[in-house]
């Protein structure tokens, strides 16, 4: 009586038909389990068994249409499916043998283009995953060995008769030549599982012997290991789509995710970890609700009993080994994300003061990568709280756990990386030799210059100089944070590398470039930080001077107040006067910091003596340099200094963008630093980049992902802030849309939302140049119109929708082929319809009248008329459209007719020339006949005479043939020239 109405247009009967069946299907499993157990006459028994079987059909139906309505047309029915699944579950109500189905149509439906039913498909993946059939673990690794160990076993124990038929079929396949170790691994496989269905079969006998018994129960033990393992599978294969749920722009579906992670986490499955890494990356979002959700799954995953809703903290010691498990194999970005995650947790004095007593005692006694770890999560907690490394005792510990002997020795510059990153939550050091705490950073400084030195790299070693980097510009970095004078600590870390390169004797080639290499990658970062202490000693001249100014003007005004009212302007005349002289003292200040930063750090001072020797290595005019390393850090090191002066910069960016250009293709890592050291000096000297822009945007372009993803980032970064005009290159970017590398296309579409929330409509006033450039471009058909279909999609406004329509149908005579006419009118097509838009196409219908012939033409402007119906309420608007379809197909079918009037009178054309080329050939043969025969020395062809009677003053006569040939060709020749 109800499923028939399945097939009914209103979706609130399908939705109320799908809960109908959820309540049968929970009332069915209750009366089989209450009848379970009854045994009456045998009469009654066939009954039951009867009513059970009929029973057991009608169920497996009623899942079938459950099932199928998870894909019906409507999404609050598809919705209403996914929850009756998700009630059934929690009730216990679901089959086992609908475990793994469900699970993958709840998997499936994260794709979902409704919220709803994306909300209802996790929801009922974590519901699967609380009522699992299996144990509380779901780790597939322990399946996996358990699934090996019952397997080794069946095939070691397999029955006589099944043994003999394997073993004889082996033989046969090891005597024919033709059989593979496929052919012979299949042979084993249906051995096993011949085995296995046998040991199925007799499951139901009563009289089994031990070795059968046993052989049942290892068959079974491995039907629920297989099962287990197949279930894990499903959700660690399903990461690309966990990872859209998080990277949703819906908060309902980042919410519901994290969720998940979070009871994933705690039934042992490898993608929770992964995901909640992943889903760090949110503690920078917009929104406070998902930031607050995803310190909450931090909490339950890493930090928090299982099931306790973070009220209950794990041992430190586990919480310790929690975090140090997390940054062991972070990347950069999570590292980021992490540390901002943890210090919140320092702040809100979650995590407990003696996980990190642990975190000191593993640095103080692991060794190699574990020791990294721990003092990087202690630096991470150190930025919330200075006081985790900022005493004395601390600091003599990170000095021996991150700076002594032991990195020394075994050149552990990751340890080395993170105790730097740790110095540099310290605040800086003054001079006081009573002080413990400045004659231990006194002694670190001693190490830190030694790092940025390195006195401890292997010179023939270039692993160990690429890890050395990273150590060398965090210990720069820690002395300019905690040294009180870091300008001359520099200067003798500068002094220390020209003695080690130019003051040697060792002419190993190798070990110089790397000493180069490291030298310049040195020269530049302390460029950089001498520009940022500069700019930090200007801040505290302006603080001070500015506190000082306001102390002034306070004592001023309370001096008024006691005074009488005779000296209250003369009180404000000074006041006036010290504000004078306080801009004016503020004034200079920037004046001599613009000095400083223009001409002094790369122009005066000791750096300056180096520039030549960079700018020589850099141009590598002769091919000297061939080191990809020695390259890379000589460009760096040039782009940093370009980043402190602006004539500096201005005089070699021909040389930068030359190098760029020269780049080998196999050196990515150098085409990719000069890309974003461009972003760089753009912000800094925008004017002076200006010119080069398209050398910019030409990289988006370049074979190389990365490239292309480090140009796309940072022109994006560029165009938000408005530093670059995307006016005239835009192209490029929307070129990206199409890109195949997924990571490129999102971050494409990104700028693409972002600029479309600006108020000044400006992919509304970018979409004419988009449509002119990809136009003149051989793109294919599909390319420009998914492009262009993404962007129309932006154009909201119906004011945009008539401007943009007349400019599209005004640019149809400048069109040069048929295809750009055609993708002219998909553009058309694609834009809202409204009355002054019909009107448009009215008036200026001899524009693209011509046109009209072409299929897909007329299928575009036919699909607007269609739309324009839908819309259409006005009778003469109506009468309008009705016309204007008329005035349609009249003119594509004369089109039709004079296109095919063309085609036939191009095809007579071609016919002619063909004959014309034939009788031309011919006339050329004749005349190189006629040439060979004047050319030919042999007697011409005479008539036959008889020598016998021929008189003796007789002389011979021409054939006539050779006279009639000429003439025939001299006629041919005048037909042809006539023709």
């Amino acid at each position: 009586l109800l499923l028939p109405h399945l097939d009914s247009e209103p979706y609130i009967m399908r939705s109320a038909i799908v809960n109908s069946i959820g309540h049968i299907l929970v009332r069915e499993d209750q009366t089989l389990m209450e009848n379970k157990d009854d045994e009456e006459g045998s009469d009654e028994e066939s009954k039951d068994e009867r009513h059970v079987v009929n029973m057991a059909k009608t169920r497996t139906s009623l899942f079938d249409i459950l099932c199928d309505r998870t894909c019906d047309i409507t999404s609050f029915t598809r919705g209403a499916a996914l929850k009756v699944l998700n009630d059934l579950t929690e009730k216990q109500s679901l089959p086992l043998d609908r475990i793994m189905p469900v699970t993958a149509i709840a998997i499936d439906r994260l794709q979902d283009k409704a919220v709803m039913v994306r909300r209802y498909a996790m929801q009922l993946l974590t519901s699967l995953l609380e009522n699992n059939p299996f144990m509380g673990m779901l780790n597939p690794e322990p399946y996996r060995e358990k699934v090996r160990e019952l397997e080794a076993y069946l095939k070691c124990n397999i029955p006589e008769e099944i043994l003999k038929a394997r073993d004889t079929a082996l033989e046969e396949a090891k005597n024919d030549e033709s059989q593979g170790e496929r052919e012979l691994h299949e042979i084993e496989s249906a051995a096993l599982a011949a085995a296995i269905a046998d040991a199925e079969a007799k499951k139901e006998e009563e009289a089994l012997s031990e070795a059968e018994s046993t052989f049942l129960a290892k068959v079974r033990a491995l039907k629920f290991a297989s099962q287990a393992l197949a279930f894990t599978e499903l959700f660690e294969n399903s990461n690309a789509s966990f990872r859209t749920m998080l990277m949703s722009s819906n908060s309902s579906d980042v919410t519901e995710a994290l969720r998940f992670f979070v009871r994933a986490k705690h039934f042992g499955l490898p993608c929770a970890v992964t995901g909640t890494k992943k889903a760090l990356a949110l503690m920078w979002s917009n929104e406070t609700n998902i930031q607050e959700e995803v310190l909450r799954a931090f909490i339950e995953v890493f930090v928090a009993e299982p099931g306790t809703e973070g009220k209950e903290l794990l041992p430190e010691n586990q919480i310790a080994q929690n975090l140090l498990d997390l940054v062991r194999e972070a990347n950069v970005s999570e590292l980021a994300s992490i540390e901002e995650a943890l210090g919140r947790l320092v702040k809100k004095e979650i995590i407990p003061p003696d996980v990190f007593s642990v975190l000191w005692a593993i640095a103080s006694q692991a060794r190699g990568e574990l020791r990294a770890s721990a003092v990087l999560v202690i630096s991470m907690a150190a930025s919330a709280d200075p006081n985790i490394v900022d005493s004395a005792y601390r600091l003599q510990n990170l000095y021996d756990a991150g700076l002594g002997d032991h990195i020394e020795e075994n050149h552990d510059w990751k340890t080395a990386r993170s105790a730097a990153c740790a110095l540099q939550r310290v605040a800086r050091a003054k001079v006081d030799p009573s002080s413990a705490k400045y004659i231990i950073l006194d002694l670190i400084s001693e190490r830190l210059v030694a790092i940025a030195r390195g006195d401890w790299c292997d010179d023939a070693n270039v692993d160990d100089t690429n890890a050395w980097f990273c150590a060398a510009e965090q210990s720069i970095n820690a002395i300019f944070t905690i040294c009180p004078s870091p300008e001359k600590v520099s200067m003798e870390i500068l002094l220390g590398h020209q003695q080690v390169i130019f003051g040697c004797s060792d002419d190993s080639s190798t070990a110089s470039t790397l000493r180069l290499a490291r030298f310049f990658f040195v020269l530049g970062h302390i460029a950089l930080k001498l520009l940022m202490y500069t700019e930090v000693l200007s801040s505290s001249v302006r603080r001070a001077n500015a506190a000082k100014t306001v102390k002034k003007q306070e004592s001023a005004s309370t001096g008024a107040t006691e005074n009488s009212e005779s000296k209250e302007d003369e009180g404000d005349d000074a006041i006036e006067a010290e504000l004078g002289l306080a801009a004016q003292a503020e004034a200079e200040t920037e004046r001599k910091v613009a000095e400083i930063s223009e001409n002094e750090i790369v122009g005066r001072g000791i750096i300056s003596l180096f520039t030549p020797m960079l700018l020589r290595v850099v141009a590598n005019e002769n091919g000297t340099y061939s080191s990809p390393v020695l390259m890379q850090s000589a460009t760096l090191a040039l782009c940093k200094c370009m980043c402190i002066s602006k004539s500096f910069c201005e005089k070699h960016l021909s040389l930068l963008f030359s190098v760029l250009a020269k780049a080998p293709n196999d050196d990515q890592d150098l085409r990719a630093n000069i890309v974003v050291a461009l972003g760089d000096l753009a912000f800094r000297f925008p004017n002076e980049l200006e010119p080069y822009t398209p050398k910019i945007y030409a990289c988006l372009r370049d074979k190389s992902i990365r490239v292309r993803r480090h140009t796309l980032m940072v022109l994006t970064h560029l165009i938000l802030n408005d530093m670059v005009k995307v006016k005239g290159q835009v192209c490029e970017i929307a070129l990206c849309l199409q890109d195949n590398e997924s990571t490129i296309r999102d971050m494409a579409r990104l700028l693409f939302h972002e600029l479309s929330k600006r108020t000044n409509s400006p992919i509304y006033n970018l979409l004419p140049d988009i449509v002119s450039q990809l136009s003149q471009l051989d793109l294919k058909q599909e390319v420009f119109r998914e492009i262009m279909q993404f962007l129309l999609s932006f154009i909201k406004k119906d004011r945009q929708n008539e401007m943009l329509l007349e400019k599209l149908v005004l640019r149809f005579p400048k069109c040069t082929t048929i295809n750009q006419k055609a993708d002219l009118a998909y553009c058309i097509a694609q834009l809202k319809v409204n009355e002054k838009g019909i009107k448009c196409l009215n008036d200026n219908f001899k524009l693209y009248k011509d046109a009209l012939f072409d299929e897909d033409v007329l299928k575009n402007f036919m699909s607007f008329i269609a739309k324009a119906k839908k819309n259409a309420t006005k009778p003469e608007t109506k009468q309008a459209l009705q016309e204007l379809e008329e005035k349609f197909t009249e003119c594509a079918a004369a089109g039709m007719e004079n296109v095919n009037a063309s085609k036939k009178a191009a095809r007579a054309k071609k016919r002619a020339a063909r004959r014309v080329a034939r009788k031309k050939v011919e006339w050329d043969e004749s005349e190189e006949e006629e040439n060979a025969e004047a050319s030919d020395p042999e007697p011409e062809e005479f008539e036959e005479v008889d020598e016998e009677n021929r008189p003796a003053n007789a002389q011979p006569v021409k054939s006539e043939r050779s006279s009639t040939t000429k003439r025939r060709s001299g006629r041919s020749r005048s037909a042809a020239l006539t023709a």
